[in-house]
C-alpha cells in the first residue's frame, strides 16, 4: 500500500474549498465518496461565472477542478431512510469532510458531537467561511468575501501611486489554498486516530487562510509599513518589481540586501557609488535615512537600459533569483509547469470537436495538487461524473442488495443515475509523466 490507499472519505461538501480538501486526499490514494443532493453540488453551475463557455452533463472542467478522483452518490440526508444510508457510510469511513454550516449539520444529525459519539474513531472536518467563534460564525462565507476581501488581500494588490480602485482576485484563489490547509489538518487528526483509535474535530476557514497568507503584511503594518504599497518606495530595493527596456516586467527577490546588493548592482552595471557609499550599504541604515527610494529609482533606471533577454542572461549567470511577471497565457505555455506535472493536459473531446467549446486539440490544461508522494508518483486523475452516477455500486459495496437500492431510490432516500452511460473518454484515467520509481530520491 502507498499513501492513503485503503482510507475511506465521505465528502459532503459544496463549491470549491471543501471539495479541494477531499480531492487532495483522493490524489494521495484515498477512496473519496462524494455525497450530493439530488440537484447536485452547486459548483456544477459555476463554470459561466469563471468565464467558461461550454459544459455538458459529462464535460465540466470547472467542476472537475475540485472533483477529480471521487466516486459519485446522491443521498437525501433529510429523508429518514437517506439519513440511515449516510450513517451506514460513515460507520465504515475514516474521515468525514463537510462544508455545510453548523446549523444545517446539527439539524441533520451530522454535527461533530453527534457523530463522535456514534463513531469515535471518525475524523470529522469542516470547512467554514469564518471561524467557529465571533459574530460571523454562522454566516455564509465565500472565497471572494471571507478570503479575498476581508483578509486585506485585495486591498494590498494595487499600487498606491494611482487612483485606488480595487479589482477582483482570481476566482477561487482562496478556495484552493484553503482546501490544502484543511487537508493538512485532516492528515494530522488522521495520524492521531490511527495511533489512538480516537478521531478529532478539524476546522478551517477561508478567512483564516486569508489572514495566514497576509502574515507578512499584518506584521509589517504594525510597525508603520502601510498597505497598499508603492513599488518605488520598496524598503528592500532588491526585493521588488522592475521593467526592462522592451517593457517586460519582472520581480527580483533578494531579501538579504546587505549581502547581495553589490552583486546585483554590478550585474546591472550601476555606478560603484551604490555599493561603496555607506549611506546605501545596509537596510538598517536606509531605514533611518530613507535612501531606499534613491536606490529603487537607480535600479529602475538601470534595468531599463537592457532588454529582458539581456537581463535574463545576466541574472541567470549570476544566480540572481527573478521571474518575469507572467500572464495566465504565459503559464499555460510554461514547460517548467508541465515537466513537474503542475499542469496536465486532459482530453475532453475528440480532436476536431466543437471548437467553440474546447481548445483546438480537444484538451483542457488542468492543475494538479501541489505535493507528491514518491510511493504514488504523479497522481492518476479521473474526471467527475453525473450526480448519483455510482450510487448503486457504492451502496452494494456497503452491503445493500439491488432490491434494497431500488426501494431507497423509489422512496427518494437516494438517487441512482438513469441517464446515458458516460462516454468512454470521460472514464479514461489521465497519467502524469513520472512513475513512483522516477519520483524516488536517487
Amino acid at each position: 500500500m502507498a499513501g492513503l490507499e485503503g482510507t475511506i472519505v465521505i465528502d459532503l461538501t459544496q463549491y470549491a474549498a471543501g471539495p479541494a480538501a477531499s480531492r487532495a486526499l483522493a490524489e494521495m490514494g484515498a477512496k473519496v465518496i462524494k455525497v450530493e443532493p439530488f440537484t447536485g453540488d452547486e459548483q456544477r453551475t459555476q463554470g459561466l461565472a469563471w468565464g467558461m463557455r461550454f459544459r455538458t452533463e459529462f464535460d465540466d472542467v470547472a467542476y472537475d477542478c475540485g472533483s477529480f478522483n471521487k466516486e459519485w452518490t446522491a443521498i437525501d440526508c433529510k429523508n429518514p431512510e437517506g439519513k440511515e444510508v449516510m450513517l451506514n457510510l460513515l460507520s465504515k469511513a475514516d474521515i468525514f469532510v463537510t462544508s455545510l454550516r453548523s446549523g444545517a449539520l446539527k439539524r441533520l444529525g451530522l454535527d461533530y458531537e453527534t457523530l463522535h459519539e456514534k463513531f469515535p474513531r471518525l475524523v470529522w472536518a469542516q470547512n467554514r467561511g469564518y471561524g467557529e467563534f465571533g459574530p460571523l460564525k454562522d454566516a455564509k462565507g465565500f472565497d471572494a468575501t471571507a478570503f479575498a476581501a476581508r483578509s486585506g488581500f485585495v486591498s494590498a494588490i494595487p499600487q498606491n501611486n494611482a487612483t485606488y480602485e480595487p479589482g477582483n482576485s482570481p476566482i477561487a484563489f482562496g478556495d484552493w489554498n484553503t482546501g490544502c490547509a484543511l487537508a493538512a489538518g485532516i492528515l494530522g487528526a488522521y495520524a492521531c486516530a490511527l495511533k489512538t483509535g480516537v478521531g478529532d474535530k478539524v476546522t478551517g476557514s477561508l478567512y483564516h487562510v486569508g489572514t495566514w497568507g497576509m502574515t507578512s503584511a499584518i506584521i509589517a503594518q504594525q510597525q508603520g509599513c502601510d498597505y497598499p504599497k508603492d513599488r518605488m518606495e520598496a524598503k528592500c530595493p532588491t526585493n521588488n518589481s522592475y521593467v526592462s527596456s522592451d517593457g517586460i516586467w519582472f520581480l527580483m527577490c533578494f531579501g538579504h540586501y546587505n549581502k547581495y546588493h553589490e552583486l546585483v548592482f554590478k550585474t546591472l552595471e550601476m555606478d560603484p557609488i551604490w555599493y561603496t557609499a555607506e549611506e546605501y550599504s545596509t537596510l538598517e541604515i536606509m531605514a533611518e535615512n530613507g535612501k531606499y527610494v534613491d536606490v529603487v529609482a537607480a535600479m529602475h533606471k538601470a534595468c531599463k537600459q537592457f532588454t529582458f533577454a539581456e537581463l535574463e542572461k545576466r541574472f541567470r549567470e549570476n544566480d540572481i533569483p527573478f521571474e518575469k511577471i507572467q500572464t495566465v497565457t504565459d503559464v499555460l505555455n510554461d514547460p517548467e509547469a508541465f515537466a513537474n506535472d503542475q499542469l496536465r493536459k486532459i482530453p475532453y473531446a475528440e480532436q476536431g470537436y466543437d471548437k467553440t467549446g474546447f481548445p483546438d486539440d480537444g484538451t483542457y490544461t488542468v492543475t494538479t495538487m501541489p505535493f507528491r508522494l514518491a510511493s504514488l508518483g504523479d497522481p492518476v486523475l479521473y474526471r467527475s461524473r453525473p450526480t448519483g452516477y455510482d450510487t448503486r455500486r457504492i451502496l452494494k459495496e456497503f452491503g445493500y442488495t439491488d432490491a434494497e437500492v431500488d426501494k431507497l431510490d423509489a422512496n427518494g432516500a437516494v438517487m441512482c443515475y438513469k441517464g446515458e452511460p458516460c462516454p468512454e473518454l470521460v472514464l479514461q484515467p489521465s497519467y502524469g509523466p513520472h512513475t513512483p520509481e522516477e519520483r524516488k530520491v536517487k
